[in-house]
């Protein structure tokens, strides 16, 4: 399709284009997913050393600093949302070669987020130890926390902002720089949290101050990369278009995609404050069971994110029987890296428990064991699912995958984890596994059969752009 807008397109953006609408399927997802991979490999070595370093000091602020992280989940589930929602409509503009609407979606988006993050960290700062306590921390918790969470809310406003630039570099299939620039960060905050930590021994505190600088060292790529003149998102107030015709699409694909995504971390919430009644240990168990778990299916979830991408190019041009091959594709490269992971996290499950357990000794190390041995048997299933997301995200079925995320807790887990509890008391903490396995398998069941009927409707070509603006 020719491009004939008047927007300046770079040489290698429109061969970026031509890869992901010509190229061979098994390589465009493989060059879209694995600099995404890699900086999720990254993101979970920094997550790692900030459980590792808090485990050394107090089992009680592994639980808060867990917590917090789940609760800073639950809030950026909005510019998760809202990332791929603009994602889907650039990605659409860009395959269509409508670079002058990819160009305003883009800005109208960033500046909007930009707005919103400051609003965000205003009100959340206003109100950060009332959310603790729904979050239901104790007054220690509230004691070792406030401070970390305070930190950590302004990492919540910038990291919106970064999340959509993001978005936005992966709906133009340009994700080695800013893979790059993400590894850079977090090699940053890992010496900082080794230097602040371990050698100045100045606590839980500054382990969130690291987080900061490294998050405000991607929002100064992104603001650099915004002015200059080459760049095909190059900010202009000209371009921002606040009307209907952007922002009813963007709220149609990012609403249900963030309300699913804020359920499903609230979900998270609900299960510590369940954890915390078997044991006050339960909740950092758990999160480190789920962190050893993230190992794998940490990267599976980057894969949605090209999958989601490349679709949507190819649904601008109704190449049908290219979607079907790189869903195929995507399924592949998940079940591999969630099966070896398997096999590896099954072999070494003992080793892992003890280094994450830290000063908390045999029996924290035992409690983690005893909710991992069943977690990770859902890792193939959540390999599957991130397959079909990416999938249904392409399409643009986002309100499936509210329903998914919904499913996942309301039917699965919560569900499950109240009959454990119940009927099985003297389960205790390994209740807590079973749950998980139970909401992982389930979830992935699910996908197989929301999968099947979206191929079909493909394959009869019963899918269609209708993305208008």
């Amino acid at each position: 399709m020719a491009v004939t807008d008047s927007t300046a397109v770079s040489e290698k953006d429109r061969k970026r284009r031509e890869l992901i609408l010509y190229g061979n399927p098994m390589m465009v997802v493989l060059r879209i997913s694995l600099p995404l991979m890699a900086l999720g490999a990254f993101s979970y070595i920094s997550s790692v050393i900030d459980t590792v370093v808090v485990s050394t000091t107090d089992n009680n602020a592994l639980s808060s600093v867990v917590m917090i992280s789940q609760i800073k989940a639950l809030i950026t589930a909005l510019g998760a949302g809202f990332a791929t929602g603009s994602s889907i409509i650039v990605s659409r503009l860009i395959g269509r070669g409508e670079y002058d609407k990819a160009k305003k979606a883009a800005n109208t988006t960033l500046e909007s987020f930009f707005v919103l993050a400051i609003g965000l960290i205003i009100a959340i700062e206003l109100l950060a130890e009332p959310i603790l306590r729904l979050g239901q921390f104790n007054d220690e918790m509230v004691k070792l926390g406030i401070g970390y969470f305070r930190i950590q809310i302004i990492s919540i406003g910038v990291g919106l902002f970064n999340q959509v630039f993001m978005g936005l570099e992966k709906a133009r299939g340009a994700m080695m720089n800013i893979t790059l620039i993400n590894i850079m960060s977090m090699s940053m905050k890992l010496v900082l949290t080794t230097v602040y930590v371990t050698v100045f021994k100045l606590g839980t505190l500054w382990v969130a101050w690291a987080t900061l600088c490294a998050d405000l060292s991607v929002t100064s790529y992104a603001l650099i990369n915004l002015v200059r003149k080459t760049y095909l998102f190059k900010f202009s107030a000209k371009n921002v278009m606040f009307n209907k015709d952007f922002f009813k699409p963007l709220c149609s694909l990012s609403i249900p995609v963030s309300l699913g995504k804020f359920v499903f971390s609230m979900g998270k919430v609900i299960v510590n404050g369940l954890a915390v009644n078997i044991d006050e240990k339960a909740p950092g168990a758990l999160g480190v069971s789920n962190q050893i778990s993230g190992s794998v299916t940490h990267l599976t979830s980057y894969s949605e994110d090209a999958e989601s991408s490349v679709i949507s190019y190819n649904l601008s041009q109704k190449q049908y029987k290219r979607m079907i091959q790189v869903f195929f594709c995507t399924l592949a490269l998940n079940l591999f890296i969630t099966i070896v992971g398997f096999i590896l996290l099954t072999i070494f499950s003992t080793p892992l428990s003890n280094f994450f357990a830290g000063d908390g000794g045999q029996e924290e190390a035992e409690l983690i064991q005893k909710i991992f041995s069943y977690e990770r048997i859902g890792i193939i299933a959540l390999g599957v699912n991130s397959a079909v997301n990416g999938l249904i995200y392409g399409l643009g079925y986002t309100k499936v995958s509210m329903v998914c995320n919904l499913s996942r807790l309301f039917v699965f887990r919560i569900p499950s984890m109240l009959i454990m509890i119940n009927c099985f008391p003297e389960l205790k903490a390994v209740s807590l596994g079973i749950a998980m396995l139970i909401s992982n398998v389930g979830i992935g069941l699910m996908s197989v059969v929301i999968g099947i009927v979206c191929l079909l409707r493909i394959k009869n070509h019963k899918t269609k752009d209708n993305i208008k603006m």
